[in-house]
This record gives structure tokens, sequence and C-alpha cells, in this order.
């Protein structure tokens, strides 16, 4: 990524270790890019604890989320070695984005980075929700209508799904699919029955 030479010697900022850059909370008005040195970002934990989300070094860049969406900064970030940062402010970055293709394509390649592992953290929730959810619906069901025995419940799967489908909204195949998946986990298991009908534990209090 090339800088106009004026440029950097104007907005070269030195920071030297356990200096803090910016606190969780202050107005966004700045992005920078790490020339040299290393950077923390820390999230609240309590009022006197925090903990290390990330750690950054040279030809990285952070802070740019809160200067685009004009936020508070969601974090802090703290020097944690001698540190040298082009800092940008909102008409600079504006204008290094337009004169700049190199800091453009990198600021572009960061914003579809970002996409990418909120839509994953996105994903796994609604899949660990949909795990949970249904779970908790297997409970309910066996205790409802399944078949007591000494090891737990004996459920029929096919008509659990259609229950499922009907009560909790989640498509029969989807039920079997996570089924599937719990069995592998070994939270249910098949019954001496056979694989059409699974047994599963009393809840735990």
């Amino acid at each position: 990524m090339k800088v106009n030479k004026e440029i950097f010697a104007k907005h070269v900022r030195l920071f030297s270790p356990g200096k803090t850059i910016f606190e969780e909370g202050d107005p966004g008005n700045e992005m920078y890019v790490i020339i040299q040195g290393e950077v923390e970002i820390r999230k609240n934990t309590s009022s006197k604890t925090s903990k290390t989300l990330i750690v950054l070094h040279a030809g990285d860049v952070f802070g740019e989320m809160a200067l685009i969406e004009k936020k508070s900064r969601s974090a802090s970030a703290v020097a944690t070695k001698p540190t040298r940062l082009l800092v940008l402010n909102e008409n600079l970055f504006d204008n290094m984005i337009e004169q700049n293709p190199d800091f453009a394509k990198k600021m572009i390649k960061i914003l579809s980075e970002r996409i990418r592992k909120a839509n994953l953290i996105i994903q796994n929730i609604m899949v660990t929700n949909k795990h949970n959810q249904l779970l908790d619906g297997l409970y309910q069901y066996a205790e409802e209508h399944g078949t007591s025995t000494f090891k737990g419940f004996r459920v029929n799967a096919g008509s659990f799904a259609e229950w499922a489908s009907v009560h909790l909204g989640i498509s029969q195949k989807d039920v079997l699919s996570t089924i599937e998946i719990l069995l592998k986990r070994g939270i249910v298991k098949y019954s001496a029955v056979g694989k059409e009908e699974i047994l599963i534990e009393p809840r735990r209090s």
C-alpha cells in the first residue's frame, strides 16, 4: 500500500508501550494503519478487567468501522510495543480511497473479511439456537409422549419430527438431520428397537 510522503509525515503518530490509542466508548473519528509495532484490541469485561480480542501488527488496519459508521468505539486499542501509526480522519480516509487504489483494495478486502466473519458467527449462533430449541422440544415431547424406561424415554424419531414441525416450526428434514448430530455427539442414542427410535435420558434438574 503506497502512501504519499507528505501525508505520511503529517499524520504519523508514535505510541509507547502501554499507551492507550483509544478507549471503548470513545467517538470513532479516526482509523489507523500500523506502520511499526504492535497493538492489542481489548474488550472490557468489567470496570477493572478486559479481554484481548486480537493482536495486530505492521500492515494491519483497525478502527475503520467506527469511522465509517460514525459510531463510538466497541473496544479499546493499546500499544504493546513502540508503535508508529498512520492516522486517518474521515476526509483523509475518503481521499485515500479515491486516490490510492492499493489502499482502496485493502479496505475492500478488510471489510469483506469482516462481513464473512460476521456471517459465520451469525450462522453458528443460529445453528446452536436451533439445536438447543430442538433438544428442549425433544425433552418436552419425550416426557409427554415417550415411553418411559429405566434408561430414559424412548421416542419415535419420525413422530417427533412431525410434532416438531408443528410446535417448533422446524422442518422435518432439519429435525432428522439435527437428531443425527445429537446422536454423533452422544446426547441421544438409538434405542434397542432400531434406528427409527431414539433414547433420551431424563432432563437433569
